[in-house]
């Protein structure tokens, strides 16, 4: 859906008052247009040198009109009955809050007289349009269907007493409450569903701000039609019940469109199904988005702007290590545009980015990490993003190719940066090829944000403080943190220091928490630990000096992030030794 908006007031906007493109890269950008018929503001998205939502807040500044990036957690009920569904799908608006006889409207179209002039009279009440992307719009004009958490109870009910239809899977029932189920996934803006077969009920699970939450107990009979109704819709087989299958499926919630990644195991009481949740208008973030720290910041855009090397995220399952090699593409993309070649191998491709060449792999044809990365390096590539590295054959490719000249980023699987050296050497790579090549390891794990709607300061807990101070490396944390600016010069480091909770309101879901943020551990490799693995030191001493060095742990970023009021020290001790 195009915006109102006007050549002119681009050029104005992005090329003479920001400056963030040249009037060369506009006019690229409108020959793109023309070509492709897209709507311009799409094109300079996609050329990738105008992220969309920085494109949105600064000509709402200009029409004079605010922007929200609107979350389901700003609507309030009462603002939603204010207008009728049906007007709000057509004008593709919501309203999302009401004080006395001001009513806040987001708009795809703030400067819609006709609209905001007609909801006036309906309303009786004064509108303050706000500017809002079109798809965060439909995803909150799910909530007109009422109390999402309660449908899908109530369709739970439904599916126990409903009559089946002969064919496995079709029952009305079974499908109205895998629809609930992925509406309700989609306004809690849960990334994944799992549906849990036990002896006594099936569990309905979703994963919100990565941690997972019980949603809906159902009696072990309604899982298999569930279950046959989801294999339906992914393209996997009905009637096998022994074995893991894979499948994918698109679903269309009242035009918010969702890309569902399935995938099946039989367990002891039945089939256990896991849902990956994607939003069709999910952007990867910027690298500034991240939570890195100014000095980590540095480092990281230091290295993806090398002419070779290898960078590595490491990282369990979760912990966003995809996320941040889309954020350094997306750097890459707009640093070094139009002078290097960009190609990936995912599984699967999770963001499209634009000017990226992206591979999906695709084992039934033939096509998995190792083979895609041997094609890919006979198409003249300067940057190679490979999704995961597995496997020796897999590892070896992507050493050799950064020896040669190109710029390799990837993930692995360890529990700490400085890991992914013993980890590569126990795949069979020769010493001398990962020092030549492996220039910076990201470690990562995601913690919960605390709501900034009902963040409040509380005393620190004792049994906390002790547990801090018993640490083998309090001293080195103190002393980074000191040197962060998070901690004070005294005697007593924690004098002072303000600790903060999220109490829990409406905008969280009495959760206290909304939204998640990274801690890092960055391990930029230098002559000394390149000789440390030319000589097979074991990990300890690496990680020894590489912290003496300088680098700090996830666990004193995340203890710099408590101090700064972002996260908890609950939720560090959860994801950080």
């Amino acid at each position: 859906m195009a915006l109102r908006v006007s050549e002119q007031e681009l050029r104005d906007l992005l090329v003479t008052r920001l400056e963030v493109i040249d009037a060369a890269e506009f006019e690229k950008a409108r020959t793109m247009a023309a070509r492709l018929r897209l709507p311009l503001e799409r094109a300079l998205v996609e050329r990738g040198r105008v992220p969309f939502n920085f494109l949105l807040e600064h000509l709402a500044q200009t029409w004079g009109v605010g922007f929200i990036d609107l979350k389901v957690g700003d609507v309030h009920p009462d603002a939603l009955r204010a207008i009728p569904e049906d007007y709000a799908r057509a004008n593709t608006l919501i309203p999302f809050d009401r004080h006395d006889d001001r009513l806040q409207v987001a708009m795809w179209d703030p400067r819609d007289r006709n609209a905001i002039d007609e909801i006036q009279r309906m309303t009786k009440l004064q509108v303050a349009a706000c500017l809002a992307p079109a798809q965060a719009i439909r995803r909150a004009q799910l909530l007109y269907k009422g109390d999402l958490r309660e449908m899908l109870e109530r369709s739970a009910e439904n599916a126990l007493t409903g009559q089946r239809a002969p064919r496995p899977g079709e029952d009305r029932t079974s499908a109205e409450l895998v629809d609930r189920m992925l509406e309700y996934a989609a306004v809690s803006r849960a990334s994944d569903i799992h549906i849990e077969p036990f002896e006594l009920e099936a569990l309905v699970r979703c994963r919100i701000d990565g941690v997972l939450q019980e949603v809906l107990s159902l009696p072990p009979a309604a899982l298999a039609p569930v279950v046959s109704r989801i294999k339906i819709l992914a393209g996997m087989r009905i009637d096998e019940r022994r074995i893991a299958q894979d499948g994918r499926f698109e679903a269309d919630l009242a035009g918010l469109k969702l890309d569902i990644r399935a995938s099946s195991v039989p367990t002891l009481w039945g089939e256990k199904v896991v849902l990956r949740v994607l939003a069709r208008e999910t952007a990867a973030v910027d690298l500034e988005d991240l939570g890195l720290i100014p000095p980590d910041f540095e480092i990281a855009l230091r290295n993806i702007l090398r002419p070779f090397g290898m960078i590595l995220l490491t990282g369990p399952t979760g912990s966003g290590k995809s996320t941040t090699l889309y954020a350094m593409l997306m750097r890459l993309g707009i640093e070094r545009q139009n002078l290097v070649n960009i190609s990936t191998i995912e599984d699967p491709i999770e963001y499209t980015i634009p000017r990226v060449n992206q591979i999906p792999v695709n084992p039934s044809a033939g096509v998995d990490f190792s083979t895609g990365l041997r094609a890919l390096l006979r198409q003249d590539p300067d940057v190679i993003m490979v999704g995961e590295i597995r496997d020796r054959d897999t590892a070896e490719i992507a050493v050799r190719a950064a020896l040669v000249g190109r710029l390799l980023l990837s993930t692995l699987h360890t529990n700490d940066a400085t890991g992914a050296v013993p980890r590569l050497l126990d795949m069979g790579i020769e010493p001398f090829l990962l020092a030549s090549t492996l220039a910076l390891v990201v470690g990562q794990r995601l913690v919960r944000r605390i709501c900034v709607g009902c963040r409040e300061s509380v005393v620190a807990d004792a049994a906390l403080l002790k547990l801090i101070r018993s640490r083998s490396d309090f001293e080195d944390t103190v002393r980074v943190l000191r040197a962060q600016g998070a901690l004070g010069s005294g005697a007593d480091p924690f004098a002072g220091i303000r600790w903060f909770r999220g109490k829990g309101c409406r905008q969280c879901g009495g959760r206290g928490f909304r939204g998640r943020l990274g801690v890092f551990e960055l391990f930029e490799l230098d002559d000394q630990i390149r000789g440390q693995i030319m000589e097979r030191r074991d990990a300890g001493t690496i990680r020894a000096t590489a912290i003496a060095k300088g680098m700090k742990t996830m666990f004193q970023d995340g203890l710099g992030k408590v101090f700064l009021g972002e996260t908890t020290i609950e939720e560090v001790f959860r994801v950080a030794l």
